[in-house]
């Protein structure tokens, strides 16, 4: 099909989260006869080198409007990307995205939010400009019900709002993740237990950490445990995985120092025990393996996610039981203990997910068929 897609994330920035929802997205495409495709990208060239795709410039404030304004002329479809994108945590990111939403509407391009995880949206300015911009486009697909109910609360139109589920849910494994593990200078065997571990820095870090180190240090001497920290956001997250490991055991705890695809991470995610994660794509790559995992929430996206698992049990909010070492410790005892029950409950729950996301590229298949 020669038809002309654009999308537009928070690619090229070396978050590894986001490089997943755009590979779920790029393989739905691409399967279904997709393949012009045009990603607006803060590092063009990583996101060509990373995806196989064309990439251009996403632009900052209105640096490479232009640009993007006279390609979106020849584009059949603009795509939001997944993720969440339109929050408010910082004041300028939901007019950022929907500046991009503007241009396409300048340019007379259809519109659809893909699989989007909307809010928080705190401001009375934010769920006004979300509203009146959104309401605009041609269709919404969320992530999870949360994101649909504030879009209706809000006032979007509820005849163009589907929910579906991440696109990083049809990623599908193909590299040798034992291999790739090996290669790191990490001794991955049956015969030992590996626990993935997903840090990220936020507020009160320095709080949660201790308590997690606790957590960590008890499951760690009990089971026998070798951790292995995923940096899903090199540097940033390399600063507090190589802060908790210089508190546990070192010669059972690991660090993936290079640069890997979101495939090959998941991969290497595989041949883990489990994950215990605030990452909520080291939680997805974690899943669709069906490897056992934990949710440390530190925004209602984990929470929600593991929700749609039947796995709510099986989180901590970090944000509210900071102080808490006992009762984490002991969640993470009781989700260790009981890790082939979420095992089945993976394999039930996410092939359900699997199917809602595909759902995403028959809508799009619908707009280009429509316009």
């Amino acid at each position: 099909m020669d038809k002309q897609i654009m999308v537009a994330g928070y690619y090229g920035a070396d978050n590894l989260g986001d490089e997943a929802i755009l590979t779920g997205i790029i393989d739905s495409l691409s399967q279904n006869g997709f393949n012009n495709v045009t990603v607006l990208s803060k590092s063009p060239q990583k996101t060509e080198q990373m995806h196989n795709v064309k990439s251009i410039y996403i632009g900052r404030k209105f640096k490479g409007l232009n640009n993007i304004y006279r390609s979106l002329k020849s584009t059949d479809l603009f795509i939001l990307g997944g993720g969440g994108l339109l929050q408010d945590y910082t004041k300028r990111v939901v007019p950022f995205w929907l500046s991009r939403v503007i241009l396409a509407l300048k340019a007379g391009t259809p519109i659809m939010y893909y699989a989007q995880g909307i809010g928080p949206l705190q401001t009375q300015f934010s769920r006004w400009l979300v509203k009146k911009i959104s309401n605009k486009v041609n269709y919404i697909t969320v992530r999870d019900s949360n994101s649909l109910h504030l879009l209706q609360t809000i006032g979007i139109d509820k005849t163009k709002i589907e929910l579906t589920a991440d696109p990083a849910l049809g990623i599908e494994i193909h590299s040798d993740g034992n291999y790739l593990l090996r290669n790191e200078g990490i001794p991955i065997n049956c015969h030992k237990n590996f626990v993935g571990v997903g840090l990220r820095p936020w507020y009160n870090d320095y709080k949660y950490l201790p308590v997690l180190q606790v957590a960590l240090s008890y499951l760690q001497q009990k089971y026998d445990l070798n951790y292995i920290f995923f940096p899903f956001q090199k540097q940033v997250d390399e600063k507090i995985c190589k802060r908790m490991i210089g508190r546990l055991d070192p010669n059972k705890s690991f660090i993936i120092k290079g640069h890997y695809t979101p495939e090959q991470i998941a991969a290497m995610i595989s041949q883990t025990n489990g994950v215990i994660a605030m990452r909520l794509h080291a939680l997805i790559l974690s899943a669709i393996s069906f490897t056992p995992c934990f949710g440390l929430v530190y925004d209602p996206k984990v929470y929600h996610f593991m929700s749609q698992l039947d796995l709510h049990k099986h989180t901590f909010d970090i944000t509210a039981d900071l102080t808490n070492e006992e009762k984490l410790t002991s969640s993470l005892e009781t989700w260790w203990e009981t890790k082939q029950y979420v095992k089945t409950q993976l394999e039930v729950n996410i092939p359900i997910l699997q199917k809602r996301n595909m759902r995403n590229v028959e809508i799009v298949k619908e707009l280009l068929s429509t316009f």
